[in-house]
């Protein structure tokens, strides 16, 4: 089943680790089936808008783990939301880097499935653009591959546990569970669509910040081929920690467009600052939620983005833009090794 996910055209080259499958570092509670689907409609406003306040926290330890590529991109876009006044958004990492030729943008969408018809309008917006899907959905295997045919990508949107009371939902991975327990959650998880490329954090301002849950995640989508991206629901993430740990595959969103939710004119200011980073940085990462006012302002410049020299690409481009970064470096700083 869990090969299934992968298909033939999305299979990315890599070393397949050994599966991690201990999560018995992770303390023991009972397993916690909560969270009825009308609950996890409105719970992840509250979640994403404790998360979009914290600033990232810049201390030695999570400095000690960017690269050189990464610590050089974090400056910049420092810079850029220092300069836009936005002190809800954190500063990203350092994956990627100036590619071939336009600046390149990603744009994922989260909490897709739960509304069928707000998922089926946004498959048709102009792209192509990145679909994280609710494993939890009813229809997700149908939205899924409906997503796909029309040219998205999509990823797999794991449910985490949060701070405070907010729910993420049936079937969410959470720090009180027995190792087996939390294992077998996070493969249901994973079996309940095929086709996605990735995995990204719904919720989980509590989770992504223990260590030892996030290396169990990590070494077991390692495993998979499958690579990471982090919401970014906490200023305490330890998922870049965690990811260096095991060797995992960890990319970081950059900006959330709806924040404030219902204002139309905050996502496009967003937008903009989507693409200040873009052009500085050579690639930008953005996160948004399938509302009517991240639709209206989303449509419209997803379809203007290119003229203004931007190129719209899937998440997955992200491993070839970093790659290429780290092989442009490495070139820059040994000429000798040049061909």
């Amino acid at each position: 089943m869990l090969n299934r996910r992968r298909s033939k055209s999305m299979k990315l080259e890599r070393a397949r680790g050994s599966r991690v499958g201990n999560a018995g570092v992770i303390a023991s509670f009972a397993i916690a089936f909560a969270g009825v689907m009308a609950g996890a409609f409105s719970a992840y406003f509250s979640e994403r808008g404790s998360g979009a306040v914290a600033a990232r926290d810049a201390s030695p330890a999570s400095q000690a783990f960017a690269d050189p590529v990464q610590a050089e991109r974090d400056r910049v876009v420092e810079r850029l939301l220092a300069a836009a006044g936005l002190e809800r958004l954190q500063a990203p990492s350092a994956y990627g880097g100036v590619s071939e030729n336009r600046p390149k943008i990603v744009v994922i969408i989260d909490d897709m499935g739960l509304d069928p018809r707000m998922a089926e309008r946004i498959i048709a917006l102009p792209g192509p653009l990145t679909l994280s899907f609710l494993p939890y959905a009813r229809e997700v295997e149908t939205l899924a591959e409906q997503a796909r045919s029309a040219g998205a990508e999509t990823m797999l949107h794991l449910p985490m546990e949060p701070l405070g009371h907010a729910d993420p939902g049936p079937n969410a991975l959470r720090l009180g569970m027995t190792g087996a327990d939390f294992v077998k959650t996070l493969e249901w998880n994973l079996s309940r669509f095929d086709g996605y490329a990735g995995v990204n954090n719904h919720m989980g301002s509590r989770l992504t910040a223990d260590k030892a849950a996030m290396k169990t995640i990590l070494a077991h989508l390692k495993g998979e081929g499958l690579f990471f991206l982090d919401s970014i629901t906490t200023a305490q993430t330890a998922v870049r920690e965690a990811g260096a740990a095991v060797g995992a595959e960890i990319f970081e969103r950059d900006v959330f467009l709806d924040a404030e939710i219902g204002n139309v004119e905050a996502v496009k200011a967003q937008l903009e600052l989507v693409e200040r980073i873009a052009l500085e940085t050579g690639y930008a990462v953005a996160i948004g939620h399938p509302h009517e006012t991240t639709i209206e302002a989303l449509g419209p410049w997803l379809t203007s983005a290119p003229a203004r020299g931007f190129e719209i690409v899937t998440v997955s481009a992200l491993i070839d833009i970093y790659n290429r970064k780290k092989q442009e470096k490495l070139v820059a700083e040994a000429p000798a090794l040049r061909l």
